[in-house]
Formats: C-alpha cells, sequence, structure tokens
C-alpha cells in the first residue's frame, strides 16, 4: 500500500513529504505493549524517522536516531534503512497516561543521528533537545543545527476516545538551497496540520495534489512498514564472531546465550545443542 509520496512543490523550489504512518505505529503498540503517552511519543519519533529514511540515497542505506534524556519514557532509539523498514523503541513502555508528551519525550537530553548512505563512513550528527516543544521541534533543532537545513515537520499519533490507534503520519517540507525569500514565505506559512488532515481524510497523493501543484516529474511514491531485521540465522552469525570459548563460557555459567531484540521484543536462546550446531 502507497503510505508515503516524496515530490517537489512551490515552483519546484521545496522537497514536500507526506506519510501515513499508521501501521508502522500500531505495530509497534501492539509489539511493545505501550500505554497511550509512551505510543505518542515513540509513534512521533517513528513517523519523523520514516521522513528521514526516505531521504537515504543509496539502496544500501541505513539511519538510526538515539535519545538520552531525562523524560518517563527513557531512552529511545529507532532504525530504518532505504527500503523504508522502521524498527523502534521505548525504554520505558508504561509511561504514565497522564504525562504529557514532553514529560515522556525529555526536557533535557541530546538526539543522536547516524546517518549511512554508502559512502566511506557515516555521517554523525547530534543536538540538544529544545527548551520549547516536543518530538518535532526536536527533529527541527537537529536539521538547524547539525545539517543546516530549514525544515518544517509536523507528526501525529491521534487515538479515539477508548485509546485506540486511529491515524498516525508525518508532514514535511524542506526548502532547497536556491529557494528564494517568497518560497520561504510561503512555506512557512503552509499549515502542516491540514496537510495532515488531508493525509487522514484522502490518502498522500490525494492530499500533495489538493493543496499544491506539484512537479510530476519528481512523484516517488512508496510503502513504509514496521520491520526489524533480527532473526535467529541473523543471531547465529553475531554468535559466531563471538567465538566458541565465549559462547562455551557463558552456556556454563548461564546455562543459555540469551539475546533480548529491543526493536521486537523477542528473546532468544541458545544452548549446548546449538552451539555443537555452530561450531562442529
Amino acid at each position: 500500500m502507497t503510505n508515503l509520496l516524496r515530490t517537489l512543490v512551490f515552483d519546484s523550489k521545496v522537497s514536500l513529504t507526506l506519510a501515513d504512518t499508521t501501521e508502522t505505529v500500531a505495530e509497534a503498540i501492539k509489539l511493545h505493549k505501550l500505554s497511550r503517552s509512551s505510543a505518542l511519543v515513540l509513534g512521533k519519533t517513528l513517523s519523523a524517522m520514516t521522513f528521514m529514511s526516505a531521504c537515504l540515497k543509496e539502496e544500501t542505506g541505513e539511519i538510526s536516531l538515539s535519545v538520552k534524556s531525562d523524560g518517563e519514557g527513557g531512552d529511545i532509539g529507532v532504525s530504518g534503512n532505504k527500503k523504508l523498514f522502521l524498527r523502534g523503541y521505548i525504554a520505558q513502555p508504561d509511561a504514565s497516561e497522564r504525562a504529557d508528551e514532553k514529560q515522556v519525550f525529555g526536557k533535557t537530553g541530546s538526539l543522536t543521528i547516524v546517518r549511512d548512505d554508502g559512502y566511506s563512513r557515516p555521517f554523525v550528527g547530534a543536538c540538544a533537545l529544545p527548551e520549547i516543544g516536543g518530538v518535532d521541534e526536536a527533529f527541527e533543532e537537529y536539521y538547524r543545527i547539525s545539517e543546516q537545513l530549514p525544515t518544517y515537520m509536523k507528526t501525529a499519533v491521534e487515538f479515539d476516545g477508548e485509546g485506540k490507534l486511529v491515524f498516525a503520519g508525518a508532514a514535511v517540507l524542506q526548502p532547497l538551497p536556491f529557494a528564494d525569500e517568497n518560497t520561504l514565505k510561503k512555506t512557512r506559512e503552509t499549515s502542516l496540520e491540514t496537510l495532515l488532515d488531508a493525509v487522514k481524510e484522502k490518502g498522500v497523493e490525494a492530499c500533495a495534489e489538493t493543496y499544491f501543484a506539484p512537479d510530476k516529474t519528481v512523484w516517488e511514491t512508496r510503502e513504509s512498514l514496521y520491520k526489524c531485521n533480527c532473526s535467529r540465522e541473523y543471531l547465529t552469525r553475531v554468535l559466531v564472531t563471538l567465538g566458541k570459548e565465549q559462547m562455551h563460557r557463558i552456556i556454563e555459567e548461564d546455562g543459555a546465550v540469551r539475546v533480548h531484540c529491543h526493536y521486537c521484543n523477542k528473546d532468544y536462546q541458545f544452548t549446548e545443542e546449538d552451539e555443537k550446531r555452530i561450531f562442529p
């Protein structure tokens, strides 16, 4: 299902990204059994990282985020790739329902991005969490400080009266370097909240066609989803690098090698029989 669109608007001087991330966030809520407040913060972060993943240039590109803060939610981690496979976690999935976004996300701390576009070395950027605002403002601050790109972002995670997720999404306008002052003014005045309402009602393509005269020569539609890349086979390859002696020592001391994946909340166990199979 197409749920992400990238195109150019305002005479091809501004990049527009629209994403319906409802299914991605719903999967995160199910996997991590998130409270409403934790779902709000992790959902908005996943939505913002869906945009950042869509900006990766190479097919092998990957990007990851780490938030360290004093928020009730604790540490947050999200990873994505060029295929738009997203995964994430929040250290405290059961943050108080009474806590607002800023209380869960944090007032003091840092946001760090590691982006690997497949070149010789990954790019690492970071910023302090802004004093005012929450997830959206933190990402805008990151772009301002670390990439010197004016970026206007709005994410949404909405629930019904019973606390069930009904919509999640992201709308981002990012002026290109040659955008003139009039274009920048139009960008600032565009209501991202209105765009998200239209995405919820009509979908990403209809929203863009309703509110803009988009450049159809640049019209990229894709599907994003929550997908963890962990597996028993993948972890077996990791254990090979651990070495036979160290794996044997762990099994002798603990009875098994136990691995927990924070992203999909799965537990893996490797016993003496697995050791013999891995190291015949």
